[in-house]
């Protein structure tokens, strides 16, 4: 096992806020910092859900300026970005609040980028390019399992390519991060699911990859602890406060780790196949995580042995951290979605060149992936699923 010598760095937001009804302190922390014009990102399914109107009634009773976008689709698309960012411009906002899922986070944060600098968002896919911060931005996770408020990367669809495309810079750590599991109660069994499992894949790759740091592996590993004790429970009794509460910290913990190392192979996978077939993305890596394991076993059986203790398995050997892993999908209904994808024989071979080309989540995994590594991968998930 690694012992994580020589120079390294790390990334974290500027401040988290954590627990039950955190989100009630966003006028005070708003107030804090002098930030007066508020524009709230978010999504129709967070709206429908009550969450938005939970939270910008005490920023109008704060007497704060408010704008509400509420459009901001799934894998967001570059063109969405922008318009987010036109959104952010046109109120003069000094502060950007995102409060969503994954997409909505990682759209806020380019956006808010874009709406400072008054550039599309395609200049800053890649790794550096942002250049500089964008407006302040405080990150509200109303899901467990994308840890985006803890990271610099955000995933954003190319609509020309359909390949999902990664922008990467410090820059884009918020300067707040809330955690509040209230926000999580009501999420659905699906969501759930498939968010909290690709927590899980966060905090393994995070912890398995070649640039991992000693503060990412220990986050790495306490995020399996609460996640490995939460996983399932949610999805079984969504009213199940504990496992809740569980789920939101290890996703934060998870997001931190990973963006203090990197995630690896089974994000490589995701990226092509998401792209192209509108699979939600912890469905797929969830599904993937235990294959990719298999062909990392050779270079991660200790690390394998310490993850499974983590996250309430044992000591479980390379071969039985895999399966695990395959057996958790089948019983929280991952499988079961893929199951209802069709992907051609004849696409494997692009999804495998394109996967390996991601060489950002390649080059850290603990073991080379070739372009015939990646297409038997995708043709034994696809075989287990019926897909």
């Amino acid at each position: 096992m690694r012992t994580g010598a020589g120079i390294f760095e790390n990334n974290l937001p500027r401040r988290v806020v954590v627990g039950r009804g955190a989100a009630r302190t966003l006028a005070a922390l708003c107030a804090d910092r002098g930030w007066q014009r508020v524009t709230l990102c978010s999504d129709a399914g967070v709206v429908a859900a009550g969450l938005v109107s939970r939270v910008v009634a005490p920023l109008h009773d704060a007497g704060l300026a408010v704008d509400v976008l509420t459009d901001i689709p799934a894998e967001p698309p570059l063109a969405a970005v922008d318009a987010a960012a036109a959104g952010i411009a046109a109120h003069a906002a000094d502060v950007v609040v995102a409060v969503g899922g994954g997409s909505v986070m990682d759209a806020a944060k380019v956006a808010s980028v874009c709406a400072r600098q008054g550039r599309p968002a395609a200049d800053l896919v890649g790794i550096g390019r942002a250049g500089s911060r964008g407006l302040p931005t405080v990150l509200v996770p109303t899901t467990a399992g994308t840890g985006s408020e803890a990271t610099f990367v955000a995933i954003l669809t190319d609509a020309a390519s359909g390949m999902k495309v990664g922008v990467v810079d410090p820059h884009l750590l918020p300067d707040v991060a809330v955690v509040d599991p209230e926000l999580t109660d009501h999420l659905p069994a699906d969501i759930t699911a498939a968010t909290g499992m690709d927590a899980v894949v966060h905090a393994i790759e995070g912890f398995i990859a070649t640039v991992s740091t000693p503060l990412a592996r220990g986050l790495a590993i306490e995020a399996a602890r609460h996640l490995g004790g939460g996983l399932e429970a949610a999805c079984r009794d969504g009213a199940d406060l504990v496992a809740r509460d569980r789920m939101a910290v290890g996703s934060h913990l998870a997001g931190m780790a990973f963006a203090n190392s990197s995630c690896c192979a089974v994000h490589a996978l995701a990226m092509p196949l998401g792209g192209r077939f509108h699979i939600p993305h912890g469905v797929i890596t969830g599904c993937f995580a235990g294959e990719l394991m298999r062909h990392n076993a050779p270079a991660c059986a200790a690390e394998f042995a310490v993850l499974g203790e983590a996250l309430g398995w044992g000591r479980t050997s390379a071969a039985e951290f895999a399966d695990r892993l395959d057996t958790t999908a089948e019983r929280i209904g991952l499988l079961g979605r893929l199951r209802r994808v069709r992907v051609p024989a004849e696409a494997i071979a692009a999804l495998a060149r394109d996967a390996v080309a991601v060489r950002r989540l390649m080059e850290p995994n603990p073991r080379p992936v070739t372009e015939a590594d990646a297409a038997r991968i995708y043709r034994a998930v696809f075989a287990r699923s019926g897909a």
